[in-house]
């Protein structure tokens, strides 16, 4: 079985001000791009929903995966503490 969770979490603010919270695996951070994000579109966006939709399937690597998903985030001007 393929492991998608990544060597070091990425915490960022989501939601309330000072509000963090640590996405640890690929399944969280396509949660968050899902359910969770704060704007609809970007090109970053797009590509950290694919990225790390092929990544759960085992196409490409998770540190890709969690590398898009930072980039989404500063596209978004998410609030990051831990890269």
């Amino acid at each position: 079985m393929h492991c998608f969770w990544w060597d070091k979490s990425v915490e960022l603010e989501l939601g309330e001000t000072g509000g963090y919270r640590a996405v640890k695996s690929t399944r969280e951070a396509v949660e968050c791009l899902l359910l969770r994000w704060p704007q609809h579109d970007g090109r970053a966006l797009a590509a950290a929903k694919r990225t790390c939709l092929q990544a759960l399937d085992g196409k490409i690597a998770i540190e890709k995966a969690r590398r898009a998903f930072i980039k989404a985030a500063e596209e978004a001007h998410i609030s990051i503490r831990s890269q």
